[in-house]
């Protein structure tokens, strides 16, 4: 389609969301219509006529919603196409169609989008980032080795007080009668990770019968909770094994975990350190709309996961002390960080993508991994349809995860990295067993 062929007009409102109206002109529409007839007519039977021997009129006249919803569907992308590369309009996504029809003058289409925002990238030459150097010592190995065995180990009722790792049986009760509808029973592991929800926090250093009292919300509303200890289980950590065969698995862990030590720290690297300073360097400004869509759609997300995993929102709100509004600020904060890091990636792209090599073996292997949980997960089960569009997702995602490392790749080859210390490496029980 030529630009000659199109009338259009734009406008934009206060929350950056363009609307574009296109006119397709009645000559093309003429023609696109006309080369719809053409291409069916070979396949279509008209009484009194040989196949692919029907007037042109007579076929249309018979087949004309059809033959005009194929026309349309044509124009619907050519009109976009057209439009896009004339005026070298960048879109987030799919433009939506809001309305299409078919008046005297032509094709009416309408369209509405969200502009890809103007911005520089930095040069990677000058940027300068620290990459984290942990230590494996004696220690660290210890403190894995002492994962290794826990995670086999029977758990014992014990009357000392609780240390990282032990189960603690805790009942849940308000101190006020409007909230006595959310006492619960709960069994957590003990820790020291900010991430995990208050109980299992305060749960260290406890003992039977043991209470704490520790400060929440409900409904947006102060409250304090009665954490009551109601047993404490420690792990047996006999170890039977003889102390040549231990020395033997602990220089193997070892060598296990100054790998996992390297794995954990290219990864802060990637999905810390480089995240932030790439957003910290480019000056962006996101459409509103589409900023307050994604936000909303992230939202909404996470009440759908709260209740995948048989929680009720208030529920984790009470278990991680928090409000609605304190949950919807980091949501804020860090759909704004993903949005514009994926237009960073996506500019990261254009710009080398004659340098950028995509491993396509790194994506027939995450979409294996995918595959091989849908599987686990009842796959074969679902309905065909179902199961097609679960296994597009899989490779359209595995093939977008292996694009993303390589750009990232080419990133941290072209930036000054250099090592700071970072302490001693802190096993996990996924560092234990990921693969050793």
């Amino acid at each position: 389609m030529d630009i000659k062929d199109l009338n259009f007009e734009t406008s934009t409102d206060e929350k950056d969301l363009v609307t574009l109206k296109l006119i397709v002109s009645k000559d093309a529409y003429n023609k696109e219509l006309e080369k719809q007839i053409e291409y069916y007519k070979p396949r279509v039977n008209v009484k009194g006529f040989r196949v692919g021997h029907a007037p042109n009129n007579i076929i249309l006249s018979r087949y004309r919603e059809a033959l005009e919803g194929a026309a349309n569907e044509v124009l619907i992308e050519d009109a976009w196409n057209t439009y896009h590369d004339e005026k070298n309009v960048k879109a987030m996504g799919t433009p939506k169609l809001l309305n299409l029809e078919n008046k005297e003058d032509g094709l009416h289409l309408t369209y509405e989008y969200y502009p890809i925002p103007e911005f520089d990238l930095p040069d990677l030459s000058s940027i300068s980032v620290e990459k984290n150097k942990y230590t494996v010592d004696d220690s660290v190995v210890e403190e894995a080795y002492k994962l290794s065995l826990q995670r086999f180990a029977h758990f014992d009722e014990s009357e000392l007080k609780s240390e990282i790792g032990d189960r603690v049986y805790v009942k849940i009760e308000f101190d006020d009668d409007e909230n006595k509808k959310y006492n619960k029973e709960l069994t957590v592991v003990a820790s020291d990770d900010e991430n995990d929800s208050i109980f299992a926090r305060n749960a260290v250093g406890v003992k039977k019968d043991d209470k704490k009292l520790l400060k929440t919300y409900v409904d947006g509303r102060e409250a304090t909770l009665i954490m009551n200890i109601v047993k404490v289980e420690k792990p047996d950590m006999k170890d039977d094994s003889k102390e040549e065969d231990r020395q033997k698995v602990k220089e193997s862990l070892k060598d296990h975990l100054i790998k996992r030590a390297e794995d954990r720290a290219n990864s802060e690297l990637v999905n810390d350190t480089l995240f932030n300073k790439l957003i910290e360097l480019v000056n962006m400004t996101l459409p509103k709309g589409y900023y307050e869509e994604q936000l909303e759609t992230s939202l909404n997300e996470f009440e759908r996961s709260m209740s995948s995993r048989g929680m009720s929102k208030t529920d984790f709100l009470i278990s991680v002390a928090k409000t609605d509004d304190d949950i919807r600020k980091e949501y804020e904060e860090n759909v704004r960080k993903q949005i514009t890091f994926d237009m960073i990636m996506a500019k990261l792209a254009d710009t080398y993508k004659d340098s950028i090599t995509v491993n396509e073996d790194k994506a027939k292997e995450y979409a294996n991994r995918m595959y091989q949980y849908q599987s686990y997960m009842g796959l074969a089960k679902l309905p065909k349809e179902e199961q097609q569009n679960i296994i597009n997702y899989i490779m359209r995602d595995a093939q977008t995860r292996a694009t993303s490392e390589a750009i990232l790749d080419y990133v941290k080859e072209h930036v000054q990295v250099s090592e700071k210390d970072a302490g001693k490496f802190k096993p996990e029980e996924n560092d234990v067993w990921g693969g050793y």
